[in-house]
């Protein structure tokens, strides 16, 4: 998927990418407006309403599924460039999608919310992860491995990021079985509908520690990767500094004509 992306490039290509969904959810009422006066809808008693839940019911999903596909390859990318596996980045779009709830409301007719069954949301914490690692991402620059502070970051942040992985999948299936609901009849439901009803507990119980402690996970590791870079000595143009000019060693052919020519 591409070449090097830099800090700066991604960081220009995801906020295009965050800046746009935005402007989309805070304007979607607007978006509706404009399709109830195009429709004619406003003057038939309730067909406004309706109009507004079927356009948040089928309109929402298109544009965050938009939302979420057009990060695939910058963050792939970017992965790549900071030395990590690609796919590591694809954790982005997928924290955007679980907290579907929220952004399927934010912004929409609260029939949406009615219709969908969603009576309550709670905090985004996937989302809010996922925009903090877009942050991250923007300004961390390459890990240095003879760094011994960095190699421990990078280990506490990989454990995080596969324990939020695996609390991301817990949560999806749980999602899907709350969707799906309808035909898992039965009370008391099958063993594995029962099992993923206790793990989907407990990852909702770990959620907010898990995404707070990679949170400030990814900040270390943002933190000692642009300071340990900017402190090493500049010596190419790698670094983009001047190399350093050494005194060359006495006695040299070298050093005998800088004295001659200082004569």
């Amino acid at each position: 998927m591409g070449g090097y992306m830099s800090g700066s490039q991604f960081g220009v290509k995801a906020g295009w990418r965050v800046g746009i969904f935005l402007a989309l959810t805070i304007g979607f009422p607007f978006i509706v407006f404009g399709l109830v006066i195009a429709t004619g809808a406003r003057g038939v008693g309730g067909a406004a309403g309706a109009l507004a839940v079927v356009a948040g019911v089928f309109l929402k999903p298109i544009i965050i599924l938009g939302f979420a596909i057009s990060l695939l390859s910058p963050c792939w990318q970017r992965m790549r460039s900071l030395g990590f596996p690609g796919f590591i980045g694809l954790l982005v779009p997928l924290l955007f999608l679980l907290d579907w709830p929220f952004l399927m409301i934010a912004g929409a007719h609260w029939g949406v919310g009615f219709s969908l069954g969603i009576l309550r949301v709670n905090l985004p914490w996937f989302a809010m992860t996922a925009l903090a690692m877009l942050v991250a991402m923007s300004v961390a620059s390459p890990p240095d491995d003879r760094s011994p502070s960095q190699r421990v970051a990078v280990r506490i942040c990989g454990i995080l990021a596969i324990l939020l992985a695996v609390i991301s999948l817990v949560a999806a299936g749980t999602s899907l079985l709350y969707v799906a609901r309808i035909w898992f009849v039965a009370p008391g439901g099958p063993a594995p509908v029962l099992l993923l009803t206790k793990l989907g507990y407990w990852a909702f119980v770990l959620k907010p520690f898990v995404c707070a402690a990679f949170c400030m996970a990814m900040a270390a590791m943002a933190y000692l990767s642009r300071k340990e870079s900017s402190g090493h000595s500049p010596g190419g143009s790698e670094t983009g500094g001047s190399p350093v000019m050494r005194s060359p060693p006495a006695g040299s052919p070298v050093s005998s004509r800088i004295a001659f020519g200082r004569r």
